[in-house]
């Protein structure tokens, strides 16, 4: 009698090859929907940009008094000599907000926010916050104001 169950190295190999294909077809398939749905591609539209006069109407109270609190006490300034002057809508591509602070780890996603210019009668300084003013960070100091010529 033969024996049905044939052990042979041929045919193992074959059924390993058929079970593997479909797996790395997955394997692709996945890796080609993480790709499109993590990455985003810079659109060519220039970030929405919001004046000082509209600031107060596009980022909510909280928000605004949040960055003008946080920028007092980094800056050691009194926040009734801090404005805002100037709030870009964003779209950062880390939960950094594209800062990158030493120690910190940083995940790779869409995070929507607003860039904010605080200024006082010298200086500007340029913050980053997400959607909720939960995360804010100091993204730069610019160089102090001309100072106005003597009459």
């Amino acid at each position: 009698m033969e024996d049905i169950n044939n052990t042979s190295p041929v045919n193992g190999t074959n059924e390993k090859q058929a079970i593997q294909l479909p797996l790395m077809i997955q394997a692709l398939a996945f890796t080609a929907i993480l790709y499109f749905n993590v990455i985003q591609t810079p659109s060519n539209r220039p970030p929405e940009t919001f004046p000082a006069s509209q600031a107060r109407k596009t980022l909510s109270a909280p928000i605004v008094n949040s960055i003008l609190q946080q920028a007092s006490q980094e800056l050691k300034l009194p926040a009734s000599t801090l404005r805002i002057v100037n709030v870009q809508k964003q779209t950062w591509s880390d939960n950094c907000l594209e800062l990158r602070d030493s120690g910190v780890v940083c995940t790779r996603m869409q995070v929507s926010g607003w860039q904010v210019t605080v200024a006082n009668t010298q200086n500007q300084w340029t913050y980053r916050t997400d959607t909720s003013g939960v995360v804010i960070k100091l993204a730069n100091r610019h160089t102090s104001f001309p100072e106005a010529p003597i009459k």
